[in-house]
């Protein structure tokens, strides 16, 4: 199931609403952006190789951010009232 969801996802295409202006179009688009980020991250404590010396010493390596969850995305803007068009040269 998450890999037909997967695919949709990535699928090219565009979201589409009847007589909806492009302002309020990147209006919507914006808010459910925002309403679907999600942080993430990874962290590794430690300090190298036994007793503190080695890779790692200075304490934690790690990354974080955030990015966007897009079946909270696609149900943002299913909820306004758009659906998912996808391109037309690749469904044929």
């Amino acid at each position: 199931m998450s890999l037909i969801l997967y695919a949709c996802a990535n699928q090219p295409g565009t979201w589409v609403k009847s007589d909806v202006a492009p302002l309020q179009f990147n209006q919507d688009n914006y808010a459910c952006l925002q309403e679907s980020q999600q942080p993430y991250g990874y962290s590794q404590g430690g300090f190298g190789w036994g007793y503190g010396w080695g890779p790692g010493w200075s304490g934690y390596n790690g990354y974080s951010g955030v990015q966007t969850n897009q079946e909270l995305y696609s149900a943002c803007m299913k909820a306004r009232g758009y659906s998912w068009q996808p391109d037309k040269a690749l469904s044929q």
